[in-house]
């Protein structure tokens, strides 16, 4: 880290959260609630640092207010509470949605030609470093009528970015075979070739089926926002989560 950059972390840090920030951690921020004392403290710390650092930017007709910009920092903070990993390095920007979006999709038919089009998206994180959210998605799945259904979208996305910077999925192929025989990848290989071939009862979101880059972030979702419904179907996966991120939800009830 460049020295300058350590020293203004230090300062934006050093720096009390305004009380109006924090009338937003406590009515539009579920789970602050339920965090220990020290953790709150943590979450104050690297929220202000990401809201320092990275830029934050509404887009399709979206005008973005403090109180998004706070409610995407807080639960992204979460993550790393106990693993600063850099506070997202890489990540520059993150655009906010009204609602779902249009994105441009490039796909290859059997034939080995290249058909472009367009798909319907409730977000994504981009390798540029660029995190994509839709307001509308985080609103109902803390608020509204998704709320208890396990999903929360600024988990999900966030998670990619740590997958992408430690390769945690790398080691599996799209079909759930394994590349590598450490324990993390055996037992995510495994979870997620259930999800895929017999998942129509688990607590896990079905879109994790898709590869297991989403079901890693689709198993983030469920262990912050539901940690006993995954601990319940899946005893090694919690521990592994628990493991990574070094935190342990159930206990914040």
């Amino acid at each position: 880290m460049p020295l300058i950059q350590y020293f203004i972390r230090k300062w934006v840090t050093a720096k009390p959260l305004s009380d109006a920030r924090l009338r937003i951690l406590y009515g539009k921020v579920p789970i602050y609630n339920k965090l220990p004392s020290g953790y709150k403290d943590l979450l104050h710390d690297r929220m202000k640092v990401l809201l320092h650092e990275k830029y934050f930017e509404g887009c399709g007709g979206l005008k973005l207010t403090e109180e998004m910009k706070v409610v995407i920092a807080a639960y992204a903070s979460v993550l790393i509470l106990e693993e600063k990993a850099d506070y997202y390095g890489d990540l520059k920007s993150i655009l906010v949605y009204p609602d779902d979006y249009f994105a441009p999709v490039n796909q290859e038919t059997d034939g080995g030609f290249i058909e472009e089009g367009y798909e319907n998206r409730k977000g994504e994180y981009w390798h540029a470093g660029v995190i994509v959210l839709s307001w509308n998605d985080i609103e109902s799945q803390l608020y509204g009528e998704d709320r208890g259904s396990g999903q929360n979208l600024i988990y999900h996305e966030f998670s990619h970015f740590l997958d992408d910077r430690y390769g945690l999925t790398a080691g599996i192929d799209q079909n759930g075979d394994t590349l590598r025989d450490d324990e993390w990848t055996v037992v995510i290989a495994k979870a997620y070739r259930n999800l895929r071939f017999t998942g129509k009862h688990s607590f896990l979101d079905l879109y994790g089926a898709e590869s297991p880059a989403e079901f890693f972030s689709v198993a983030t979702e469920l262990f912050f926002e539901r940690p006993e419904k995954l601990l319940q179907e899946n005893k090694k996966l919690y521990i592994l989560l628990q493991n990574f991120y070094r935190l342990d939800p159930i206990r914040w009830k």
